[in-house]
């Protein structure tokens, strides 16, 4: 009779226990990008250029690392309601629709196995770690570069990419200003192509290697936190041409934000502006430029609570596709499109 009731108690328990793992995957677990430590990493990387590099002198560090014309700007209000709502958005809806990666590697493992016979099961080392950490994020930015060419270029994709490109300035929480369409057309693009270097990884090294994946990839990722959280940022950092041609820079992140002509469209790779420089993207500033953020065709009034970033792109992209709406010009320059930030 227990061992029955134990089996039941498994049963029941079972489901809760998956979603207790994906709750904790979502929130404080071994993604790609942990909210808290993006966060975090943007506030130490500005003390650091604080202390150490191009800060006016006698500025006190607040008004140097948050200015409040900027974290106080309405953009940026709406940016501090929308990833407390996103967030539970990602847990409860949107997260377990987005393609994983870790799952379609597994797959693809049992395949080559069927296929070339069982893997050799090596125990990884810390350079192989690496390495796969350093593949696996290539193909993760080459995901993301083909998801957000297709964002830019796609007027139905490009209602909902205006939810992110709709910020006046630009803080760290910026980054999670994303509609949730966004985060699964990219995901579609990401999962498949990480699933490569997984399932190569796990048929060499075996499946039961899921925590070593992570420790892969945060080893070669978390070093870009400190920098790459000020992506969106008013702190301007580039890495100047040569290396500009391999990574992205948080001052080319921000060009790619910028309203003006000769930036739209530029920069879309997340890591690696390698990817744009191949696919004819890249903007390599020659020297720090003032740049006006948000839309090219100006502040879109529509735009300017929690549930009209959700809910207006959803009336817009399929209002194109029966032919009931009919966007603005995206043309460039516009007065009514300032950023206080840069």
């Amino acid at each position: 009779m227990l061992e029955t009731f134990g089996q039941n108690l498994r049963e029941v328990l079972g489901p809760l226990a998956e979603w207790a793992r994906h709750c904790y995957a979502q929130l404080i677990g071994p993604n790609e990008r942990h909210d808290w430590l993006w966060l975090v990493s943007a506030l130490i990387a500005t003390d650091l250029l604080y202390r150490f590099w191009n800060r006016p002198k006698l500025e006190a560090f607040w008004s140097y690392a948050a200015p409040w014309r900027i974290y106080s700007h309405p953009s940026a209000v709406l940016d501090y309601k929308f990833i407390f709502v996103d967030r539970l958005v990602m847990l409860f809806v949107v997260g377990p629709m987005l393609v994983s990666a870790l799952a379609l590697g597994n797959w693809g493992s049992k395949l080559l196995a069927a296929w070339l016979g069982p893997g050799p099961a090596w125990t990884p080392s810390l350079t192989a770690l690496i390495i796969f950490g350093a593949v696996r994020l290539l193909l993760f930015d080459l995901g993301h570069y083909i998801g957000h060419y297709i964002l830019h270029k796609v007027p139905f994709f490009w209602e909902f990419h205006k939810v992110h490109h709709s910020a006046e300035v630009l803080t760290p929480v910026t980054a999670y200003r994303v509609h949730p369409v966004e985060e699964i057309l990219v995901s579609v693009f990401q999962g498949p192509l990480q699933a490569l270097g997984i399932a190569g990884f796990y048929y060499l090294y075996g499946a039961d290697q899921t925590l070593m994946t992570f420790v892969g990839m945060n080893a070669v990722i978390v070093p870009y936190f400190l920098i790459g959280s000020l992506t969106h940022s008013h702190v301007w950092i580039s890495f100047g041409p040569a290396l500009e041609h391999i990574f992205i820079s948080p001052a080319q992140h921000q060009v790619h934000h910028s309203t003006a002509p000769q930036h739209l469209d530029t920069n879309l790779a997340q890591y690696f502006s390698l990817f744009d420089w191949i696919g004819g993207t890249l903007y390599i500033p020659k020297g720090q430029e003032t740049l006006d953020f948000g839309l090219s065709e100006g502040v879109d009034s529509e735009l300017k609570t929690v549930w009209s970033l959700y809910w207006v792109p959803l009336k817009r992209a399929f209002g194109l596709l029966l032919g009931s709406y009919t966007p603005l010009t995206n043309a460039p320059g516009s007065e009514t499109a300032k950023s206080v930030g840069a």
